[in-house]
């Protein structure tokens, strides 16, 4: 067979800086299993931004040598025209789920290739079937456990039936039983003739269905071998972690435990995260805690920095509950990285983030910024920008900085996702020398392997209860790694036409309605009555449920307070309560609007008033945009004062806010770019594209309509009246 994509001597660079990738040549023959691994900042993330052409139509930057796919040539073909030849998962899937539901997130590529909506819903169905996803269809991507975020991501684009498809780290962050499943998809998907090349960093058994192996170094020479001698290849490169020998250190279980859960339980949107759940760790033991996708793992750790209350149950340190202590105050004898490394950086340079952990040290003979560099192979990264790194050296430099506080108390979730071979050695070997000195370290990982080369004992984690808690022997006896994970019940899509059922009136009307409240606010002169209309806005955000309320009033309350005290300042007392009422009443129209208009809905509505498709997508686009920055904002929130950063909102605690604003205003930036990226390279800019047609107004909407109108032509005529 011809090769289906083929390098010839391609270079890349980033606009500004240094080459990634270095001529380059590699050819992957049509219904190849293709296989690439490489250390981190070995350029195998950029390498995926090639064949659909996003390099270097979306990145800019300057590429050198060619790359052809399918017969076109990536310089003079846009994403717009490889999106239907090539899939791209990334590495992330919240970086490439960014519709209301799973339905949508299928729907949205197929809408580029022109295709009517009968053939769009026949697709998804038959998707969804072979993936077992059928019962996630109607669900918000932003509801799904890790292991359900990647199978979507799979499934928007395999929706699209692509020849050649790639998957950046496709079994990251994954359980056994999830990536038992991908496993059997990528295998089914090549049997039948697809194309797949999946980049990684952790081997498994997807090798042994391999055909080819790409080990990519420092972006330069490819070098290739059959997926059959992986293993040897990958081993002699330094690919494969080589866990050294080690003695477990003799823990004393006598006394009060350094930290302890007790019969924690929480409850969540009616939902049970945690039940029951009781453990203790002592000075200088090593646990791992494993479970599937779901199972409260990230739950429990965020009770254990006091960052979710439980609904039952305490966590205790040193025998006393931290139920009274800030978060803040915990971070610096609890030390915990999250899963994203970006949430917890808010310094200039790699050298800074270390700095803040010293300045809170427990001990000063704890080692400085010299040696946690040297222990996490980051000595080189000291004066760059932490966002500029590749995600494995992020990691890196991020569970540093937490270590640099020399906390009692060390907690990693998914430490090893993104880290290449060595990197999990140095941080294995790091674990090690902290349980020598007496500090408990709490692993969450679905890392066996890992999780074997650092703890003697494991803590299993099923459906938020704890089922085991022992030696490596016994917990691996518990588990069922005999096969990929069982389907979810089948459940009936969504039917596309069906639009305006979510918010019981069409996505025209709500638009109208939300332009009319716009309206009468803005009419509206008299304080008694833009007080009505305020406790009228009120009431309806009180439906919108806690979650919704409270992000409303996150931005609301502070902008109606700024402006009242400009009011006070330039204006009367009165002048300055109109205009606080009328900013929230106007805020509150537009979260209660928005709130049951999902960007699919009111991109239908755009597209039924004839909006032109620039001005559209951009309002789409930011409406997709907010929840994913409020998302953002409270994960941001909880690494930093896991850091032992107090963010509560007091005046003393001004000068720390710039470790809040600083990482929202990069990441905000960052999201933008990643939403643009997910949305191009599923064909937004194809000349194909169609925006689905909205249901016709039915009776309801009319009558809604026609009393709006009537309403506010009443509510103008009586102010004018009353005036005049």
């Amino acid at each position: 067979m011809g090769a289906l994509i083929a390098l010839e001597n391609a270079s890349y660079r980033y606009p500004g800086g240094d080459w990634v990738l270095k001529e380059m040549s590699i050819g992957v023959a049509a219904g190849d299993y293709a296989v690439v691994f490489g250390a981190n900042g070995s350029g195998k993330s950029t390498w995926a931004f090639l064949p659909n052409g996003l390099i270097p139509h979306f990145f800019g930057g300057r590429l050198e040598g060619r790359i052809v796919v399918d017969g076109l040539d990536t310089r003079t073909h846009r994403p717009a025209d490889l999106f239907s030849r090539v899939g791209l998962v990334f590495q992330n899937p919240d970086a490439q789920l960014f519709c209301s539901s799973v339905y949508d997130e299928l729907a949205f590529g197929l809408e580029g290739l022109g295709l009517p909506q009968p053939e769009i819903a026949a697709r998804i169905r038959r998707t969804a079937a072979d993936l077992g996803i059928e019962a996630l269809l109607a669900r918000s991507p932003q509801t799904l456990s890790g292991g359900e975020q990647r199978l979507a991501a799979i499934a928007s684009v395999l929706a699209l039936d692509p020849p050649l498809l790639v998957l950046d780290e496709p079994f990251a962050n994954l359980d056994w039983s999830y990536s038992a499943t991908v496993r059997c998809l990528l295998r089914r998907l090549h049997r039948s003739g697809k194309t797949v090349i999946v980049i990684e960093q952790r081997a498994g058994e997807f090798l042994q269905d391999a055909g080819r192996l790409f080990v990519f170094q420092r972006g330069g020479g490819a070098h290739s071998g059959a997926a059959a001698e992986a293993r040897a290849l990958l081993a002699a490169h330094r690919l494969l972690p080589a866990y050294p020998a080690r003695s477990a250190p003799a823990v004393e279980r006598v006394g009060v435990p350094l930290l302890a859960a007790a019969h924690l339980s929480h409850v969540i949107e009616g939902r049970t995260a945690l039940e029951d759940v009781s453990f203790a760790l002592w000075p200088g033991e090593v646990a791992a805690l494993v479970g599937r996708n779901g199972a409260g793992k990230s739950t429990l750790a965020r009770h254990l920095i006091g960052l979710l209350k439980p609904s039952a149950g305490e966590v205790r340190l040193h025998g006393r509950s931290i139920a009274a202590n800030p978060t803040a105050t915990l971070g610096r004898r609890i030390g915990v990285c999250f899963q994203n490394a970006n949430d917890q950086f808010f310094k200039p340079s790699v050298r800074e983030e270390l700095e803040v952990g010293l300045r809170r040290r427990r001990t000063p003979a704890a080692p400085g910024i010299e040696g946690l560099s040297r222990r996490f192979r980051i000595e080189g990264l000291l004066e760059r920008p932490p966002y500029r790194l590749s995600e494995g050296q992020k990691k890196q430099a991020a569970i540093a900085a937490v270590m640099a506080t020399d906390p009692e108390v060390l907690i990693l979730d998914e430490p090893t996702a993104s880290l290449d071979a060595c990197g999990k050695e140095q941080l294995a070997a790091a674990i090690a020398a902290l349980a020598a000195r007496g500090v408990a370290v709490l692993v969450a990982t679905h890392d066996l392997e890992f999780a074997a080369a650092c703890a003697d004992r494991w803590i299993l984690l099923e459906k938020g209860r704890v089922a085991g808690d022992g030696g490596k022997a016994d917990i691996l006896g518990r588990l069922d790694l005999s096969g990929p994970h069982g389907a979810a019940p089948a459940a009936a899509a969504p039917h596309p036409a069906a639009l305006s059922s979510r918010a019981g009136v069409s996505p025209l009307t709500r638009l109208t309605l939300m332009a009319a409240g716009v309206a009468a606010v803005l009419a509206t002169r008299s304080a008694p009555l833009l007080g009505l209309l305020a406790a009228a806005v009120g009431v309806l955000l009180l439906r919108l449920g806690r979650r919704r309320l409270v992000g409303s009033l996150q931005l609301s309350a502070p902008m109606t307070a700024l402006v009242f005290g400009l009011g006070l300042v330039f204006f009367d007392s009165a002048t300055a309560l109109g205009l606080a009422l009328r900013v929230f009443s106007l805020l509150g129209i537009a979260a209660v609007g928005f709130a049951a208009l999902p960007p699919e809905e009111l991109g239908a509505a755009l597209a039924q008033l004839k909006i032109p498709r620039g001005p559209a997508f951009m309002l789409t686009a930011g409406l997709r945009y907010v929840p994913l920055i409020e998302q953002k904002l409270r994960a941001i929130r909880d690494a930093q004062q896991a850091r032992g950063i107090d963010l509560r909102p007091r005046l003393r605690n001004i000068a720390n806010w710039p470790a809040l604003l600083l990482p929202l205003l990069v990441q905000s930036f960052l999201l933008a770019d990643e939403l643009a990226l997910a949305i191009e390279a599923r064909g937004f800019s194809s000349p194909a594209r169609r925006r689905p047609r909205p249901a016709p107004l039915r009776s309801r909407d009319w009558a809604v309509l026609a009393g709006a109108v009537l309403g506010l032509g009443l509510w103008i005529g009586w102010e004018s009246g009353r005036l005049g």
